[in-house]
């Protein structure tokens, strides 16, 4: 007579469905802590070399190692999304099993047999086929002690389990190979004109957007959002993406001005200095365009409302307000005067001999080079004019910038 023992199995809540006649798919809500024990071991990277053989070869072959500043991003937006009144949430995580598993049904009449538990059992093998990046994030964030923990467990991930069907057999590595490139390869991202529009958590966006309203911009055309520039039919004054880089420049500098997901060790802007950062950079701006009267400030056609244009005046911002230069307010005044003195045309033969912006023929600028070195140029120019390059260079904090020729 043989003897049997008991298969302990875990029975997951979940809603049924399928793709095709292969895969099975169970979706629910499971806390990060609670993935981990599910899953049957940590999949963060740095523990796969404890992972039996098997679960080993296929994280190695289907998973890409997370770095770890992408864990600690995950982290932080955690952190700043549980403590601050604005609203945050996670795409589900997707967890591969290579065999198949049994669902029941909850037999309640009139509620759909779709609805039921999944008994996960300890037979094949659970991967993490996406998501690997949050939930190592959160699971990091646990490590930290008690306060990380109760963070954790104020929210739960979005789960789909993908089985095969008890009629198709098991699933191979290959397939769940398959599926993690479908999953990570095979989808479009968002335009970053369109991801910046809809982005309400990022504070130099919130920044951007609030200065938006400010007159200077407000009264002069307002600021276009969802485009990539200005049309020529557009009379907006200034486009979302770019006054975010101005944004950008204005508070933590050049080096920070290329890449709007790159951040500053110590920056300049933050909640409690986000009313302060909006005054003084609407002062700046204000300050300039009231010089230069409306007729000037708006025209589409002067240098200084293009892309490069506004982030080099950003950058003066952060040259004036955070650069350790101590100026009066004559001195700063006297800046403005300039700024907006500066002869920001096309016609103006300076821009293709001292700034270098590129030639002069036929009586008009013809711009040369990247944008970036665009945007260089031009703040190199205005600091001359100004004398900003002088007290930059006697304290020792002006970069040194060499541009390269298209």
């Amino acid at each position: 007579m043989s003897i049997e023992t008991l298969n302990i199995s875990i029975p997951v809540p979940c809603v049924q469905g399928k793709f095709g006649k292969r895969l099975a798919t169970y979706s629910t809500q499971i806390s990060p802590l609670q993935i981990r024990k599910i899953l049957g071991h940590d999949p963060r990277s740095r523990f796969w070399k404890n992972l039996p053989p098997e679960v080993r070869s296929i994280y190695e072959r289907v998973q890409r190692p997370t770095v770890k500043s992408r864990r600690d991003g995950i982290a932080g937006y955690i952190e700043d999304r549980l403590t601050r009144d604005i609203i945050g949430a996670f795409p589900a995580i997707s967890i591969g099993i290579t065999t198949p598993m049994p669902f029941r049904p909850f037999e309640v009449p009139g509620m759909s047999r779709a609805i039921g538990n999944l008994e996960i059992d300890e037979e094949g093998v659970r991967i993490l086929l996406d998501g690997l990046g949050r939930l190592s994030g959160a699971l990091d964030l646990a490590d930290e002690g008690p306060e990380g923990i109760a963070l954790v467990n104020q929210f739960v991930f979005p789960v789909t389990f993908y089985t095969p069907t008890f009629e198709s057999g098991p699933l191979s590595v290959e397939d769940l190979g398959q599926l993690f490139m479908d999953f990570n390869f095979r989808v479009n991202p968002v335009p970053a004109r369109l991801a910046i529009a809809l982005d309400q958590s990022d504070i130099y966006i919130s920044l951007a957007n609030k200065l938006a309203k400010e007159s200077f911009i407000a009264e002069n055309g307002g600021m276009e959002m969802k485009t990539k520039s200005l049309g020529k039919k557009s009379t907006a004054l200034v486009v979302q993406s770019v006054l975010l880089r101005t944004v950008r420049g204005a508070c933590e500098g050049r080096d920070f001005q290329e890449a709007n997901l790159s951040m500053a060790p110590d920056p300049n802007l933050t909640n409690d200095t986000f009313d302060q950062e909006l005054e003084s950079i609407s002062e700046f701006f204000t300050e300039i365009s009231q010089r230069m009267g409306n007729d000037r400030w708006r025209n589409h056609e002067s240098l200084h409302l293009t892309a490069p244009g506004w982030q080099a005046l950003g950058v003066i911002h952060h040259d004036i307000n955070h650069s350790g230069l101590d100026l009066s307010s004559a001195q700063r005044s006297s800046i403005y005067d300039i700024i907006a003195g500066i002869d920001w045309s096309r016609q103006n033969q300076e821009w293709a001999d001292d700034a270098k912006l590129g030639l002069f023929q036929n009586g008009e600028l013809v711009i040369l080079g990247a944008g970036r070195n665009n945007t260089q140029a031009i703040i190199n120019y205005v600091r001359k004019k100004t004398g900003l390059a002088a007290k930059l260079d006697s304290l020792g904090s002006l970069p040194k910038v060499s541009l390269s020729v298209a």
